[in-house]
């Protein structure tokens, strides 16, 4: 009796990584419990990938824009502190607009992806879901709020975070490979849908 190492397990090179199908990208890992109740029964997972922490690099990078444009405001223009509080705040409320947006944007992008081998779960830090089969999407768009992609049905929406777009891409492409292309088309100007 000899036996055979099948694909999938987890790869020698990721020590925390679990590769769940054959052509899927590894995930980071055993699916938590909290997420694997958004699955169906007898639904199989492809891949999942969680975006739990805010990145720290629009942030600073924001910041850093901030304190450049503030440097340059007390370099050339040191009058301008001078004035009034009531008349202050506008312009620097202005200036720290990008740091704001960098802020909210991250915040609002967390969120962990479920790739099945038949649909796209969605589920937020409160726990909810959205639930998005592959035979539904009827539209692919860049999420600009949130950043990534928001996949979009007749029912439901999916969102994709940035960090996670390409494994999620890479996952729903492995399920897709023998599928019958239906005739119905998708409004993907962004030929992000394999």
């Amino acid at each position: 009796m000899t036996l055979q190492a099948l694909p999938g397990g987890k790869p020698t090179h990721e020590p925390g990584a679990r590769i769940l199908a054959h052509g899927a990208p590894p995930s980071p890992g055993v699916v938590p419990l909290d997420l694997a109740r958004h699955l169906e029964f007898g639904e199989a997972l492809v891949w999942w990938g969680e975006k739990a922490e805010i990145e720290r690099a629009p942030i600073v990078l924001g910041g850093g824009l901030v304190v450049i444009a503030l440097a340059l405001v007390s370099l050339l223009a040191p009058e301008f502190w001078l004035q009034p509080l009531s008349s202050l705040w506008q312009p620097l409320l202005a200036v720290c607009l990008p740091l704001l947006f960098a802020l909210v944007r991250e915040r609002l992008s967390r969120r962990a992806v479920l790739v099945t081998d038949t649909a796209v779960v969605e589920v937020d830090p409160a726990g909810r879901s959205q639930r998005l089969g592959f035979d539904n999407v009827r539209a692919v768009r860049r999420d600009m709020l949130r950043g990534g992609i928001a996949l979009h049905g007749a029912r439901a929406s999916v969102r994709i975070p940035s960090i996670l777009v390409d494994d999620a891409r890479a996952a729903i492409a492995s399920q897709r490979r023998s599928r019958v292309r239906t005739g119905a088309g998708v409004d993907d100007p962004t030929g992000w849908l394999p």
